[in-house]
């Protein structure tokens, strides 16, 4: 199979003239098109400052017809297209990739309606530029719960989430983004509008087409909006910050909250003292306990049912067990809110340490101690003195994992070890059976890197879907698959 080629290049000024020229006899408004610099910029570079590429246009659609026009004539004319929502994308997928031909940037922010919510049919339809903390906002005033919640609620939105597949706090009980799709509306590479936006449950007639959608990082279509899974009011809630004696602990009280929580339990996080000391500096105020210990696990638990309880058992079975050392149970909404805002301000935290080589990797669940553990030494032979900055979600096997520069040493030499490490970080996973993205996608920052995790079966077929669905090679190109 022949590998999928980039668009053509053109130049400039002219593809703009011709592409003002299509939108226009479409009836798209002449503003939707932006070429200044100063409004282009923003959306060439990613929210980390990782990646930048070269944009051609900023499209800002005011509707769906705008969107199929826009790709409409793209196609025809060849020219690359980067669909972007908040561009808060962990690996460079909302931006143009660098190295590659000017790109429209798609930005589907003015998208973002609430169309409806059928609260008896537990479901609402969101347009690809609303917000997470919109949507969960429009649950709360119909009296239901959205599952999905991460700490970028009010940057990241709908359609740049289902394209990620994005994870999350929640997903011990709720599941990834892909779990609250229920049904899809998209635009397709030559502008044809496929509308899935299906309330069903159950639906065994076919294909379930909206997967193609779902992490794939905009390369196979456009998301314009999405039908949304909705649960139960969690009218009830308790937060609990348990201090461990050592790493390993964390295995036994995760224990203790799945068997104790059930259902009730919705978030399991391991949250390292190094972690909560750096976001307090970022947020300002005190650290929860008088003494900050090495690592933490971090629970909420919450329902229609008094939960409470359900936090005082975990922490008495943990302390007396000897699993923790100390705890702090939140006795108000803001104390609550206060555990969470240090947790919601680790990426932020990271600012503080330097240049640090960073990783979103998966291990199958009971093996991310294991694997944290396992990492250091090796790291420390290569980097000694580096710094490790290691969080997570314990009840779905997803460990991040930062590597910071050593306190005082050079940034420049520390830079020039990354190869060295990410290769030993990737085996390891490997090894364990893991993978080197677990929620945050592949983007362009680990694309050649996928080709070593995936058998060449595995990136044939997918390969071969993105070729039927993108035969022009238009969409996001130089993301997810590797050349």
């Amino acid at each position: 199979m022949s590998p999928i080629a980039d668009p053509p290049v053109a130049e400039p000024d002219a593809a703009v003239a011709v592409l003002r020229a299509r939108l226009a006899a479409a009836g798209v408004a002449p503003s939707v098109l932006v070429t200044d610099a100063d409004i282009l910029e923003p959306h060439l570079r990613d929210w980390r400052g990782w990646h930048r590429g070269e944009g051609l246009a900023l499209a800002r659609p005011r509707s769906v017809p705008d969107v199929q026009a826009i790709l409409s004539a793209c196609h025809d004319l060849g020219l690359p297209v980067v669909p972007q929502g908040g561009n808060s994308s962990m690996c460079g997928a909302s931006v143009p990739a660098s190295g590659r031909p000017p790109a429209v940037v798609l930005s589907l922010s003015a998208l973002d309606r609430i169309r409806h919510v059928d609260a008896p049919g537990w479901n609402l339809v969101a347009e690809a530029g609303c917000t997470l903390g919109a949507v969960q906002a429009a649950a709360r005033a119909a009296g239901r719960h959205f599952g999905l919640d991460l700490g970028a609620r009010d940057t990241a939105r709908i359609g740049g989430l289902v394209s990620t597949n994005a994870g999350g706090m929640g997903v011990l009980r709720y599941g990834a983004m892909r779990d609250q799709v229920l049904g899809l509306e998209v635009v397709l590479a030559d502008g044809t509008l496929w509308n899935g936006l299906r309330a069903l449950r159950k639906d065994n007639s076919g294909f379930d087409l909206k997967q193609l959608f779902i992490g794939t990082e905009g390369t196979h279509g456009v998301v314009t909006a999405a039908c949304l899974r909705l649960h139960p009011p969690e009218t009830s809630a308790a937060s609990l910050l348990l201090a461990l004696p050592d790493l390993a602990a964390a295995n036994r009280v995760a224990e203790i909250a799945l068997r104790r929580g059930g259902r009730a339990l919705s978030a399991l996080e391991l949250v390292p003292g190094l972690g909560l000391a750096l976001a307090a500096q970022v947020l300002g105020g005190p650290l929860p306990m008088p003494e900050n210990h090495a690592w933490n696990v971090l629970l909420h638990l919450a329902g229609e049912e008094p939960v409470e309880g359900l936090a005082e058992a975990i922490a008495s079975a943990a302390l007396e067990g000897g699993a923790a050392v100390d705890g702090v149970l939140a006795q108000s909404g803001a104390q609550e809110a206060r555990l969470w805002a240090l947790r919601d301000a680790f990426s932020e935290a990271h600012r503080l340490l330097g240049l640090s080589f960073r990783f979103d990797l998966a291990v199958p669940v009971g093996r991310i101690t294991e694997l944290a553990e396992a990492l250091m030494p090796p790291v420390l032979r290569l980097a000694p003195g580096a710094r490790f900055f290691v969080f997570g979600h314990l009840g779905d096997g997803n460990l991040h994992v930062s590597i910071a520069q050593p306190e005082g040493a050079d940034a420049a030499s520390f830079a020039a070890l990354r190869p060295a490490i990410e290769s030993l970080v990737h085996e390891m996973v490997w090894r364990m059976g893991g993978t080197i993205s677990a929620e945050h996608g592949i983007g362009q920052l680990h694309r050649e890197e996928i080709a070593l995790q995936k058998p060449a079966e595995e990136l044939a077929l997918m390969r071969a879907v993105k070729g039927m669905l993108d035969p022009k090679g238009i969409l996001n190109p130089g993301q997810l698959l590797p050349d």
